[in-house]
């Protein structure tokens, strides 16, 4: 019990302490090994990783299915009072993924051919070496050519 109090407490704190400069950081374009050396509070790189990961999945920024699967469908739990005051509760879809907004990314091919990614500047670069991407196809958001949230 005491080591995951332990193990959740370092997390909270890692995210209290770093998230927020490390997303900064990584939306100005700068490679995680300058994020990790430019930290005010130190933490590992593969807790950089972990956040920066975790940021592109909840953004929508990488999709790990194809834009049109029902796996990529979000729906927000609605309560709702009928005709007669009778509540229900009601799904609702939050947002919806166009198809068209995502390019399809296949990491096992950029990883395996150093040609193509040496095409690649150094901040790309880095994020497909060191991100937990699986060597398969993956969705890019287009309108996130930086990959950062849109607006």
């Amino acid at each position: 019990m005491e080591e995951y109090f332990n193990k959740n407490l370092s997390h909270f704190v890692k995210d209290f302490a770093c998230k927020n400069e490390v997303i900064a950081k990584f939306n100005n374009r700068k490679p995680i090994s300058q994020i990790e050396k430019e930290l005010t509070f130190k933490i590992s790189e593969d807790s950089i990783i972990q956040m920066i990961w975790e940021y592109l999945i909840e953004n929508n920024i990488i999709l790990l299915h194809d834009p049109s699967s029902k796996e990529n469908q979000q729906y927000d739990i609605v309560k709702k009072v009928g005709r007669f005051g009778k509540t229900h509760f009601e799904a609702v879809k939050r947002n919806s993924i166009n198809d068209n907004d995502y390019e399809l990314i296949d990491i096992g091919k950029i990883r395996s051919d150093k040609n193509v990614l040496n095409g690649y500047d150094d901040f790309e670069r880095e994020l497909i070496e060191k991100l937990p991407f699986d060597d398969r196809v993956y969705y890019k958001n287009i309108a996130n050519k930086d990959w950062r949230k849109n607006g």
